[in-house]
């Protein structure tokens, strides 16, 4: 996989970092607004080529796979760009902003004989991938928990009066968007589609959500899943069955520990986490990209527009 970067935030870098041990994958071009922006982040992880031009970053013939993480409201334009450029995408998370436009991906990808992922770790980390297994031994599922609680600095930036665009409606930002949404894919992932969903937000005055609560109505059992950035808290995953439960830290964005309780007896059911937690994402797609495999593929693809349409549903219920 020869790698090209837009943006140059935090999670581009933590990418960069989790994929240098990886031989098969090797960032070869970054693309920032700002050339100063793009030279830094050249310098710092050996990348050989820097592009201030859309236009020319996607013509270049070495680039193979796009990794996009700009503001979510360009996923959709930049995305649809890779693609009819014939290259293959990564896109963080949220994949876009509402369904149609994840359809749409779907099949400009499939036109252009290319794949496109989103770039979400919890689905591809071994803990995750190993609990998977153990479901049935809970039995009838019941109750799920999710929270996932993280002060954001920019929270504050918001309080200040300055409206950075994790909290910027127009910019597609907010708690369900960009922390809730790791608890969206860990219940969908494991569960599927739920046939009702509900959304209770905390709003600030500009209409954002920084903190909320999605309820997931599945036939039998309901999950909730709390995302916030205006507190800090416990985060954790709580699978609830009849037969027993399985107990998730830090939950469904780190994966690192899985205890379950069966007949009044827990076991730690963990495996080795030795990678860092994005590498993983990187070598199943880099796999998936070089064996054509299109079921693997597929089942990745259906699952991320099941969350768009989750997601979107959510949103417009918090007027978002």
């Amino acid at each position: 996989m020869k790698l090209g970067t837009i943006g140059s935030g935090k999670i581009v870098q933590e990418m960069l970092r989790a994929i240098e041990p990886i031989e098969e994958v090797t960032c070869v071009a970054a693309y920032s607004r700002k050339q100063e922006t793009a030279d830094e982040l050249a310098g710092e992880y050996q990348i050989p080529k820097t592009y201030t031009s859309l236009e020319d970053f996607f013509a270049d013939e070495e680039m193979d796979t796009v990794y996009i993480a700009s503001p979510n409201k360009l996923h959709t334009e930049q995305a649809l760009q890779a693609v009819e450029n014939h290259k293959h995408v990564i896109c963080e998370k949220p994949f876009t902003p509402n369904a149609a436009d994840a359809k749409k991906l779907k099949e400009a990808a499939e036109q252009n004989n290319v794949f496109i992922f989103e770039a979400i770790p919890t689905l591809f980390l071994p803990n995750f991938l190993e609990l998977s297994n153990h479901i049935e031994r809970l039995g009838q599922i019941r109750l799920i928990q999710c929270n996932y609680s993280q002060y954001s600095s920019r929270y504050d930036q918001l309080k200040a009066g300055e409206v950075t665009n994790m909290f910027d409606p127009a910019f597609a930002g907010g708690a369900l968007s960009d922390i809730n949404i790791y608890n969206l894919h860990f219940v969908l992932r494991l569960f599927g589609k739920p046939t009702e969903v509900t959304y209770k937000a905390n709003l600030f005055e500009n209409g954002i959500d920084t903190s909320g609560i999605a309820l997931l109505s599945y036939s039998g059992f309901q999950a909730s899943c709390v995302g916030s950035k205006d507190t800090t808290g416990e985060n954790f995953v709580s699978i609830q069955g009849e037969d027993g439960y399985m107990y998730i830290k830090p939950g469904a964005n780190g994966v690192n520990n899985v205890k379950i309780t069966i007949d009044g007896k827990t076991k730690d059911i963990s495996v080795k986490q030795d990678r860092a937690r994005l590498a993983y994402e990187f070598i199943y797609f880099n796999k998936i990209i070089k064996k054509n495999n299109k079921k693997s593929y597929d089942e990745l693809i259906n699952h991320t527009i099941a969350v768009a349409e989750v997601l979107e549903d959510a949103r417009a219920q918090a007027g978002l």
